[in-house]
């Protein structure tokens, strides 16, 4: 049976990035993740981290197109797992956010990990990420496909 790794990050909307900035590090001591810097320039998306990096948040300002919805928990699991995990989630027809049912070619590329995106039968939102990155992207011989 697959099981799922930790909690790799959360998704949080805000209306205004200084101002959250500035409140996640004065009231929770966490800051912006450079290792993430081409998501802010390619996604809109801001990854903070507490001093540790044991705790991520995903900050989008408002719209945050393209990427995963707010509110969305993602998991982090290996490479093997990142696979079996799509294959299982395409067995049980699970889909994506606008409706189409997940598969190999559902996988996204962020340049040093990959995810797969979907949602529960009720809307909410879901991550699998994997950090696997080389073998994974020569496995899925992605060669730029699904690169956002």
């Amino acid at each position: 049976m697959l099981t799922l790794g930790k909690i790799d990050h959360i998704h949080v909307r805000v209306a205004d990035l200084k101002v959250a900035l500035d409140w996640y590090e004065r009231v929770l001591g966490m800051n912006i993740d450079t290792r993430y810097r081409h998501m802010q320039e390619g996604h809109g998306i801001t990854m903070l981290s507490n001093p540790s990096a044991s705790v991520r948040l995903a900050l989008s300002e408002e719209a945050g197109e393209g990427g995963a919805l707010p509110g969305t928990v993602a998991f982090s699991v290996g490479g093997q797992e990142f696979l079996a995990w799509i294959d299982a989630l395409a067995g049980q027809r699970v889909r994506d956010k606008d409706g189409e049912t997940i598969a190999r070619d559902s996988v996204r590329d962020h340049a040093f990990f990959l995810s797969i995106n979907f949602v529960d039968p009720f809307g909410n939102p879901f991550e699998i990420v994997s950090y696997d990155h080389t073998w994974l992207a020569a496995k899925l011989k992605l060669n730029g496909r699904g690169a956002h």
